[in-house]
């Protein structure tokens, strides 16, 4: 009896045809391109007991390498749940902890210990604690944690991509000054002798370029070498490869999708896997193209739309599963008609299914904001797969906070200096000291005491007492209205945000959120107290309503969702000024796709998470003003429309949104731009014009049962 036949026999393991081929693969270079939900993690476990079964290879003589701890963890217990009990082990790494075994070798050499400062709490050397400090001296102001965030992954990207100094002017970094930051990180951490996770990669391939004996103990130490999320590596990771492998004939066994390569902003180039043909001579290149997560809706509509981009292989996707429900295209006024759609929906999913598995999944981290506090509001549970949401503690929140506190309180020092030129009432500087001398007053009372101020700005702060009075009084969505609109404090942000490399559209977003949360909230300190709680759940990623069971709606990003499956996706706040971002657009528009392409392919993952159910939702509205729906959910569209299209003929049951269930009764004119349709409701027949209809999804074909 044969592997592959014992593999069915003891272990109920049957591998289609073209999984049976990948994991068959014995010697020299191979590239396995697998689709969504195609069995890769099963193909790569599979092969590494069949090379152990078959003699070719001792199991310390295979090395199985992929990006990040989640992968590892997976195929780790995939091969000894299904291989454990025969006592073999083998070793399945990261990356980063690979590399931090050739480090580790090294300093034993030197008589020398590197100290990590990624991940540390270190309120003096963790590497957040480094970058602040450095930023702080750098640009004489604090860093923001989106500017944190912002330059860590740019030091990671050059980093990655090997870019020397040099030539950093030629990369669009955000980062203001950032060469002189990177500088500046780089030489605290070389005289201190601390590493970060990315020094870990950058380290082991200097070490193993300078020093030949130990590359060839590395050499020596493999004979079959593993790559799994080969998409998700960098150029620094396929260098590294490189060096630890034989060049004469390398037995490497890489598994990548070069159509879910979403990580150019740290390095990762599907590049590298595009080009591999060159690099190795003699590669076998396998498809693995069944899906067996997702309907054949998905799949079918899904494969379409990333064939719009260029840089690609090309793929037959395809599934056995039936066809259910098509991608539904969900156009909302605004985010508080997208929060209700969305709670609505999951509400009927949960009624109709006791263990329905269901994601809301968007492009950037504040959308969570507003998720998590209608979630809350309306006992929906919930769990955060991630935590980086500096929403509260973003500077612009804290100038707002700062208004209302002052307003409950006109003692409050602290916030009325935080706000008092930004609210455009002709403080000067000497205004503000004196109402700081004298404590026992309220703050403008203390300007008024002042012997220095004539008649007219005696009049003025008594207006203003007043002003702050009605503010105080006012429910919180008109106050925000009223910071804007009366204080005028947006009228210096952008001048600001210019000055400090931020984005004002960023920062504007973060004050609609505000307004989002203020809904139907009485009054100033109710919103207060209302923050306060939000903040808390935001730090933590456990559900607060817990059931009986364990349902709940799983939130996180795209690229967090990158991995994962469930029965429903949302894909919430689908404007074009989100996904694609308008970065990209102007690259494009600039004759760079790539990030554009990174973009669709994001789009991509999102909607191959889904099994049965998948909505795009996309606001009309953002921030009160006319948004653009996404350029890819129009792309869906175009591809739902044309299958449509493509699909109704004489006796085609459709449902209408006013008029029902119908029956095509015949087609009066087609062609390339329209066709106009007759159906039958009921016995009343009505002519519609076709391209309209599915455009505005007024009409839907029943695809269930076909």
């Amino acid at each position: 009896m044969d592997f592959f036949s014992q593999l069915k026999s003891e272990y109920g393991i049957s591998l289609n045809q073209q999984q049976l081929q990948a994991a068959g693969h014995v010697v020299g270079p191979a590239l396995v391109l697998a689709g969504p939900g195609s069995g890769k993690t099963t193909v790569i476990t599979v092969r590494t007991a069949m090379l152990i079964a078959s003699g070719h290879v001792r199991s310390e003589r295979i090395l199985t390498m992929t990006f990040n701890k989640a992968a590892q963890l997976e195929m780790k217990t995939r091969y000894n749940r299904l291989f454990g009990r025969s006592g073999i082990s083998v070793r399945f790494s990261t990356f980063h902890s690979f590399c931090y075994g050739i480090l580790r070798e090294y300093e034993q050499r030197q008589g020398k210990r590197f100290r990590l400062i990624e991940g540390s709490d270190d309120p003096l050397e963790s590497k957040a604690a480094v970058l602040k400090n450095i930023w702080r001296e750098l640009h004489q102001r604090q860093a923001g944690d989106d500017d944190l965030e912002i330059l860590s992954n740019e030091i990671g990207l050059v980093k990655n991509r090997m870019v020397p100094e040099k030539d950093f002017g030629s990369l669009e970094l955000q980062t203001p000054r950032f060469a002189e930051l990177y500088r500046a990180y780089e030489e605290y951490k070389r005289a201190r002798g601390l590493i970060d996770f990315d020094d870990m990669l950058v380290h082991a391939w200097h070490i193993l370029n300078r020093y030949p004996d130990i590359l060839l103990q590395y050499r020596s130490r493999y004979d079959f070498y593993q790559v799994d999320e080969a998409q998700d590596l960098s150029r620094l990771q396929f260098e590294i490869l490189r060096l630890i492998m034989p060049s004469d004939n390398p037995n490497v066994f890489v598994v990548a999708d070069d159509d879910q390569s979403i990580y150019g902003f740290r390095g990762a180039d599907p590049g590298h896997i595009l080009g591999m043909k060159t690099q190795y001579p003699g590669l076998r290149l396998y498809r693995l193209e069944n899906n067996y997560r997702s309907s054949r809706n998905i799949v079918e509509v899904s494969s379409r739309f990333i064939r719009s981009n260029k840089k690609r292989f090309d793929k037959q996707h395809c599934t056995l599963n039936p066809y259910f429900t098509n991608p539904v295209i969900v156009n909302v006024r605004n985010a508080g008609e997208q929060l209700k759609y969305v709670a609505d929906r999951v509400r009927e999913l949960r009624k109709r299914y006791e263990n329905i598995k269901v994601a809301v999944l968007y492009r950037n981290n504040l959308s969570s904001v507003c998720l998590v506090d209608y979630f809350e509001r309306h006992g929906i549970p919930y769990r955060v797969r991630q935590n980086k949401v500096h929403f509260m503690q973003h500077w612009m929140v804290q100038d707002i906070l700062a208004f209302f506190r002052f307003a409950l309180d006109p003692y409050d020092r602290e916030s009325f200096q935080r706000i008092c030129y930004r609210m455009n009432r002709y403080i000067s500087k000497t205004m503000v000291q004196q109402a700081l001398m004298n404590e026992r007053l309220e703050v403008l009372d203390a300007i008024s005491a002042s012997p220095d101020l004539n008649p007219f700005q005696q009049k003025k702060m008594l207006e203003l007492k007043c002003e702050w009075r009605r503010f105080a009084r006012m429910p919180p969505d008109k106050a925000l209205a009223y910071v804007e609109n009366e204080f005028m404090y947006f009228s210096g942000i952008k001048g600001l945000c210019d000055k400090t490399g931020q984005f004002f559209d960023r920062v504007y977003a973060m004050f609609g959120i505000l307004k989002t949360l203020a809904e139907g909230i009485g009054t100033i300190p109710q919103f207060l107290e209302h923050l306060a709680r939000l903040e808390k759940l935001l730090e933590s990623p456990s559900p607060t309503h817990s059931q009986d069971d364990d349902f709940h709606v799983t939130l996180t990003t795209l690229h967090s969702g990158k991995g994962l499956e469930f029965d429903a996706v949302f894909m919430v706040d689908l404007i074009q000024d989100e996904i694609p971002g308008q970065h990209a657009i102007k690259a494009m528009h600039a004759g760079y796709e790539s990030e554009m392409e990174e973009e669709r392919r994001l789009f991509y993952v999102g909607m191959t998470r889904a099994r049965k159910y998948l909505y795009l939702v996309a606001p009309e509205q953002s921030q009160g003003l006319p948004a653009t729906r996404s350029t890819f959910v129009n792309e869906v569209a175009h591809i739902l429309n044309q299958d449509s299209r493509d699909r109704i003929r004489e006796g085609t049951v459709l449902f209408h949104k006013k008029y029902g269930r119908g029956i095509v009764a015949g087609i009066s004119a087609c062609d390339a731009q329209s066709a106009i349709i007759q159906v039958d409701f009921g016995g009343r027949t009505r002519s519609l014009d076709l391209n309209i209809c599915l455009e505005h999804g007024i009409i839907t074909l029943d695809t269930a049962n076909e």
